[in-house]
């Protein structure tokens, strides 16, 4: 295991309760994305220090967090705790600010110039696709959050049309929070995407780092959490073919392609290889890592006794 909750050498981002008076929420067991159950523990602990179980998958190497919510659970926490943890204090002006500067525009131009209707699905205040909109394109929010789509609004951001479909659908940093990402997507893709469109999907990528640096990306609001292959398998599991990757975190798709279960599976197999490799790399005995375990050992109590009653 990479991460112990009861292990107190690492950094953690802050330290919270994510989530309080969990213990009176719903949980469950689940199968992985690719529909597996063969599983090892990576880590039982957040960024913030709360106790939480990850796995991965010993089928396709992505991680998911198990057990975790059920749909009542994840809805009583999105709609009374996620707004106050992650967004506390930035008003939708600043959200929205924030993520015009991280803009997917220059990542999408390549294939946006033949899109005339964009759907941000699940994007906060609108800014990662603003700078999109022009005469002859039309960019569109679907936001549960009213406060952040009512800003949007009045950037020239359109609402979400249930009745459309677009040119290019982007779920930017939604999938790992989905609590089934393959019938959630595969309904994305129904209900939003145009025949042939394209679909970009943004997620952070857990074997472009070391994985003594996942801590960072653990925390109770995402469940899933991708290798490249894992993400690229999924993905071709839903029809969807990959056109292109920043090398970071975004993915563009074209939807409506053939299935083929063997380009799948052996994206799963490489993923689950990929995974096995980082994990083992950091777990494999070293001088730092011996050095690293002298630095925060603590003296455990002794208290074992003979049969007269003495210590030993």
């Amino acid at each position: 295991m990479l991460f112990d909750f009861n292990c107190n050498e690492y950094k953690y981002r802050e330290q919270f309760d994510e989530f309080p008076q969990i213990e009176n929420h719903d949980f469950r067991f689940t199968t992985c994305t690719c529909g597996e159950t063969n599983s090892y523990v990576v880590s039982t602990v957040s960024r913030h220090r709360n106790f939480l179980p990850i796995v991965a998958c010993a089928n396709c190497g992505t991680l998911r967090a198990n057990p975790y919510f059920t749909q009542e659970t994840a809805a009583y926490y999105y709609g009374n705790i996620y707004g106050k943890v992650k967004r506390s204090g930035r008003s939708p002006e600043q959200l929205f600010n924030e993520q015009k500067e991280r803009s997917l525009a220059p990542f999408l131009a390549d294939f946006s110039e033949a899109c005339s209707s964009v759907l941000d699905f699940g994007g906060g205040a609108g800014g990662r696709t603003a700078e999109m909109i022009s005469p002859e394109r039309s960019v569109s929010l679907h936001e549960v959050e009213s406060e952040y789509s009512q800003y949007a609004y009045s950037q020239g951001i359109l609402p979400y049309d249930a009745a459309k479909k677009y040119d290019l659908v982007v779920v930017s940093h939604v999938i790992e929070h989905m609590i089934d990402p393959v019938s959630q997507m595969a309904d994305v893709i129904r209900d939003c995407c145009a025949d042939g469109g394209l679909l970009m999907v943004a997620t952070p990528i857990i074997d472009r780092q070391r994985a003594r640096q996942w801590l960072q990306h653990f925390h109770i609001a995402h469940k899933y959490y991708f290798t490249h292959d894992a993400l690229i398998g999924l993905m071709a599991g839903l029809g969807c073919t990959l056109l292109k990757h920043n090398n970071n975190d975004a993915y563009l798709f074209r939807v409506g392609a053939e299935i083929d279960p063997q380009f799948v599976a052996d994206s799963y197999a490489r993923g689950a290889r990929r995974t096995m490799e980082l994990i083992e790399a950091e777990l494999r005995p070293s001088v730092k890592g011996w050095l690293r375990s002298l630095k925060f050992w603590r003296p455990q109590p002794h208290s074992q006794k003979d049969p007269s009653g003495k210590s030993i």
